[in-house]
């Protein structure tokens, strides 16, 4: 099994029917959810000794989770349910 890192683009949608969504759409995942992960806001840019705060959506990034699946076409079918209307990017990750 492969691991993917699902980053999921900021979007302004919120309220309790999203959450809802979102809670749902988790608990389809399955045993393919290894890390929920977390919303995360606003960070940090360092480039050597440049360092650049970067403001909440800057990015588009909104959170992410940590996947199992078989391989990309198996992650990008999980994604597809997902019910963040501004998208998801899918990442494999490397094992070290």
């Amino acid at each position: 099994m492969k691991k993917f890192l699902f980053i999921y683009n900021a979007s302004a949608e919120q309220g309790e029917d999203t959450m809802e969504a979102w809670m749902a759409w988790f608990g389809s995942l399955g045993e393919h959810l290894v890390d929920v992960g977390n919303p995360i806001q606003g960070g940090t840019l360092v480039m050597g000794k440049s360092v650049t705060e970067l403001a909440a959506m800057n990015d588009l990034v909104g959170g992410y989770s940590l996947i199992n699946a078989e391989n990309i076409e198996e992650a990008v079918g999980l994604a597809k349910n997902c019910p963040n209307s501004a998208g998801i990017r899918i990442f494999e990750t490397m094992p070290m």
